[in-house]
């Protein structure tokens, strides 16, 4: 398919779907309106953007519950509550973050040079002893070499740093116990923007947004409001995560537990998808001392018995703070289960308070880092279109454009014809 045509299936599918003709113009495409036949045609929204950063906001989006207009960055950074929009200039580093998984069945040295966060929790399932169902509505899957074959673990521990990017976790850790093992390397979450639970949530299932459905600390649940992910009125995740699938293969045997930092912590380990115990139930704040949370999950049995169990830990991002809870757990958990499998890995940067923060157009709902949520009260007059125009006139601090592109989010389906 050519250029022209791709792009005339593309105008004419969002035509379909509501974009005013005086928008698209679909009379003119190709040019055969325009005075000057040599004039290049204005890029489709979307269409504009690399190849690359078109991938991870498609990985990113999940239809009905994203933000209803979705912003890129140019040049100039742009952040919500500490977490970076998607960028043109950052495409090349966005969501690179270390990992490390240690124990005794975890073979030692680098991993393969091309991971995803997603490739986590197919890792761990051989090791827990699950081969889960329907592994195509994941994207993830297993990292070779990283286990040894038919190797089985009483615990498995995720500690998730969250808004740790491109410094990584911090290896190595020397202090381990014989005959503990490491493996480290480097993945991309996969997916824009680095929202820490969108990513946790990634690490959890072994799917990416678009597939699980938590694209962020808020989305849009099926009733039409703005919630916090996992929290009240929340949609579950469209897919299980690797924590649901050990509770229903067990039927509700495996031990579950979750120290959390914010309610959407909890698309680490899953909450009742199938409808077996809740994992709330088993969840405990991390507050300033996560390790002392963790041991109080040891001292109850967590990896004492044949039915394998699941931890999930989650860390501020805090460079002191989080260096003396890791040595702590894991002295811990090697302690009271030398069998046990530990992955220690992070959520992707978090950009800080040194980009432009974005103010909510007037009549919008709510503003997250890559878009903004419409008001869909009664009587409002706000449209996708007037949101995009507010944000394309925003200004960075030199003068320019601070957004490469705007586009409401139905365009990222139509992405292939770009």
């Amino acid at each position: 398919m050519n250029t022209g045509r791709r792009l005339t299936v593309l105008l004419v599918a969002l035509a379909l779907i509501g974009i005013p003709a005086a928008v698209l113009r679909i009379g003119c495409v190709g040019n055969s309106c325009r005075p000057d036949a040599a004039a290049v045609a204005a890029p489709a929204p979307f269409c504009s953007l690399p190849a690359d950063l078109r991938t991870l906001i498609t990985a990113g989006t999940y239809d009905g519950r994203s933000p209803d207009v979705i912003g890129v960055a140019g040049a100039a950074p742009a952040v919500t509550d500490g977490v970076a929009w998607p960028s043109e200039a950052a495409t090349a580093t966005a969501g690179s973050v270390g990992y490390t998984f240690i124990g005794r069945e975890v073979r030692s040295g680098r991993s393969p040079a091309r991971v995803s966060l997603d490739q986590v929790a197919p890792t761990l399932e051989p090791l827990l002893g699950l081969h889960r169902p329907h592994p195509e509505v994941r994207a993830g899957t297993a990292i070779p070499g990283i286990v040894a074959s038919g190797a089985r673990t009483p615990l498995v521990v995720l500690i998730v740093e969250k808004g740790i990017g491109t410094s990584g976790v911090r290896p190595p850790f020397a202090d381990l116990p014989a005959p503990v093992h490491t493996a480290e390397g480097r993945a991309v979450t996969g997916s824009v923007p680095d929202d820490p639970i969108a990513i946790e949530t990634t690490i959890g299932t072994g799917g990416l947004p678009s597939q699980h459905g938590i694209t962020g600390a808020l989305i849009r649940n099926e009733d039409g409001k703005v919630v916090h992910a996992f929290g009240h009125g929340s949609p579950q995740p469209v897919i299980a995560t690797l924590g649901d699938d050990l509770d229903r293969t067990t039927g509700d045997a495996a031990k579950i537990g979750l120290v959390s930092m914010a309610v959407g912590d909890a698309g680490l380990t899953g909450d009742a998808w199938y409808g077996t115990g809740p994992v709330r139930d088993r969840t405990v704040p991390g507050g300033a001392d996560p390790a002392g949370a963790l041991r109080g999950f040891l001292s109850r049995g967590w990896g004492a018995d044949a039915t394998p169990d699941l931890l999930a830990v989650t860390l501020d991002g805090s460079e002191g703070a989080d260096g003396k809870a890791l040595s702590s757990i894991l002295d811990d958990v090697f302690h009271a289960v030398p069998d046990a499998t530990v992955v220690v890995t992070g959520t992707g940067s978090v950009q800080g308070d040194d980009g432009a923060t974005i103010p909510a157009p007037a009549g919008s709902d709510t503003v997250v880092a890559g878009g903004v949520f419409l008001d869909r009260s009664d009587g409002t007059t706000i449209s996708a279109q007037d949101v995009v125009a507010a944000l394309k006139a925003d200004k960075a601090p030199n003068g320019s454009p601070l957004f490469a592109d705007a586009f409401a989010s139905y365009a990222v389906r139509f992405g292939r014809y770009c």
